[in-house]
């Protein structure tokens, strides 16, 4: 019996004819330049994101006023005031009722939640200001430095149709747990030209 040489092969292991028929062309996708495409597309978008700030968290039943001069809201704490609920950061802390019809100013539940979640908050920030050397690179870069009293923020989400003494109840409250710089959340009115 005669020993005869193998065919040749290409790539998927099919052998060819010693003919040489042509063979269909494939083309084969690299998925790995893809991937890392995708990769630094995502890390993109996640850092433009994260420098742009954050979005708000808006009930259905609460409606925001709208404005013509706004400016972006800061990271804080938000309170928001429905016309069923106050929250906190998501969190309920006493119901519409109870509020409107209280005597007093000051909301009990309210004023605890956020005098423990601003002590929090300080002692973070105090925290912080112990790392020196992140000041140090900001000021090299030069970013402006930032806020001393930034922990003192609060955001106030308040459905337009409110009566303003239970807002201004809420504001009280507020201030007394400690806050200091006080934003309303507000939707951008567009411009509208008189004629």
């Amino acid at each position: 019996m005669a020993i005869y040489r193998p065919g040749e092969r290409h790539r998927y292991h099919n052998i060819l004819n010693k003919r040489k028929i042509k063979r269909g062309v494939t083309a084969i996708l690299s998925l790995t330049a893809m991937v890392d495409m995708f990769t630094v597309l995502v890390i993109f978008l996640l850092q433009n994101y994260n420098s742009t700030g954050e979005i708000l968290y808006i009930p259905k039943e609460v409606t925001l006023p709208k404005a013509t001069m706004v400016k972006e809201l800061k990271p804080a704490y938000v309170v928001t005031i429905s016309n069923k609920e106050v929250l906190v950061d998501k969190t309920p802390v006493a119901t519409f009722d109870e509020v409107k019809n209280n005597p007093e100013w000051m909301i009990k539940n309210l004023y605890d939640v956020l005098k423990a979640g601003l002590e929090k908050k300080k002692a973070e920030h105090e925290m912080g200001l112990k790392n020196k050397i992140q000041e140090v690179v900001n000021s090299a870069r030069g970013q402006e430095e930032k806020d001393p009293n930034e922990w003192r923020k609060i955001t106030i989400q308040s459905d337009k149709d409110l009566d303003f003494l239970t807002v201004k109840k809420v504001m009280f409250t507020v201030v007394e747990a400690g806050a200091g710089e006080i934003n309303f959340a507000v939707m951008k009115r567009a411009n509208e030209t008189t004629p």
